[in-house]
């Protein structure tokens, strides 16, 4: 049965694909209103990744069947430099390059999986496919605990042919370049992709999961009958 609306749901999503963003918004929530309606009381809620949700879902059936989601968009860009060059016959080096870059986008829509679990400095570190053809962690993403008890990007895989890659908040922009940093004090056994604001706001790219909270207790009506007239 949960197949069946899963398969309803995600009809109703590709419907609206190519349409506008107003419109993509209305159709999840009709969605997440079809799957609560058919599948009882509840409510279907996105919230952090904590140390108590992995539990959970270890004790019950394992971290194979959970899907996880990024908070915010996520983007990598990596660089493949073809620079070249050429001497002339003065003995002078002419120089030129060209760069091609590849492009990864994870949106807060992208389903991940949790391919392994390990350690990083005392601390667990998640690592999560975002593409079906990977399923080990050299090419997947790390997110580490952190003292706030969320999961928090640490590492991004590399590419074949290509260099380091820049991870951004959102979408390419310079303002928008993450950088590695400790997170609150220099007490953080880790470093993570983080972007800080102006305000002073730090900003990261945290590991999220859809969870429905069901209501199964039962309820009991009456209606009072009156008081007759003396």
């Amino acid at each position: 049965m949960k197949y069946v609306i899963w398969r309803m749901m995600r009809g109703l999503l590709a419907r609206f694909t190519a349409s506008s963003t107003r419109t993509r918004s209305t159709a999840t929530r009709c969605a997440w209103a079809l799957v609560i309606a058919l599948g009882g009381t509840g409510c279907a809620k996105r919230i952090d990744f904590t140390p108590t949700e992995l539990e959970e879902v270890q004790v019950k059936a394992g971290v194979d069947p959970l899907r996880v989601y990024v908070n915010k968009t996520m983007v990598a860009l990596y660089p493949r430099d073809r620079g070249q060059q050429q001497f002339n016959v003065h003995g002078s080096i002419r120089a030129s390059s060209r760069k091609d870059l590849r492009i990864v986008e994870t949106t807060r829509r992208t389903m991940g999986q949790i391919v392994e679990i390990s350690e990083r400095n005392g601390q667990p570190l998640l690592w999560v496919t975002f593409d079906r053809a990977c399923r080990a962690p050299e090419c997947a993403y790390g997110f580490v605990q952190t003292e706030d008890k969320r999961f928090r990007l640490l590492e991004v895989p590399n590419a074949a042919g290509y260099g380091t890659p820049t991870v951004y908040y959102r979408r390419e922009r310079d303002k928008l370049r993450m950088q590695k940093g400790k997170l609150a004090s220099l007490a953080e056994a880790n470093e993570v992709y983080l972007l800080k604001k102006k305000n002073g706001d730090i900003l990261t790219i945290d590991l999220q999961v859809i969870k429905e909270v069901r209501d199964e207790g039962t309820k009991v009506r009456s209606r009072n009958r009156g008081v007759d007239l003396p």
